[in-house]
């Protein structure tokens, strides 16, 4: 397993929402269903800032075409009543919502065709991922690492 990249990003994650799905009509009379997620919805910011953060740090020159395993970890906004003296001062488990997947789907949106040509190229998440309310000292971000498996 060899790292191919690694980068922080800052700022709250931001789950991948459900499809929305709308019946369409064609002007030719011609009918189809439509899937998307709103251009509004804040996870298109969120896929916005990892891309930016991964382009900052140096990605492959080229978009990798083998297995992937890409480790996470999800820093979550701390709420205030986790910040009382008593409170540990780092990482707490989050145990809430948004879904640890649906807060790597957003992430894999994010980077397919900039480091992958497609999710499915992903075979785990690595043994260090998880998500976490952030450090009492700390701020929200995903610190994200991509690996690259060599296949024998």
């Amino acid at each position: 397993m060899k790292q191919v990249l690694s980068a922080i990003v800052y700022g709250a994650p931001v789950a991948q929402p459900r499809q929305r799905h709308r019946h369409v009509v064609t002007k030719a009379g011609g009918q189809f269903d439509m899937n998307y997620t709103p251009k509004t919805h804040p996870v298109q910011q969120f896929k916005a800032d990892v891309k930016d953060a991964v382009m900052r740090a140096n990605p492959p020159s080229a978009l990798l075409d083998c297995p992937i395993v890409l480790e996470c970890r999800f820093y979550l906004p701390r709420p205030h009543h986790l910040m009382r003296k008593r409170d540990l001062d780092g990482a707490l488990p989050h145990t809430k919502k948004p879904d640890l997947d649906n807060l790597y789907k957003a992430v894999q949106d994010g980077l397919a065709k900039v480091i992958w040509y497609d999710d499915n190229q992903i075979v785990s998440f690595g043994p260090n991922h998880g998500k976490f309310y952030h450090e009492k000292a700390g701020r929200p971000r995903v610190e994200l690492t991509v690996y690259a498996l060599e296949v024998q």
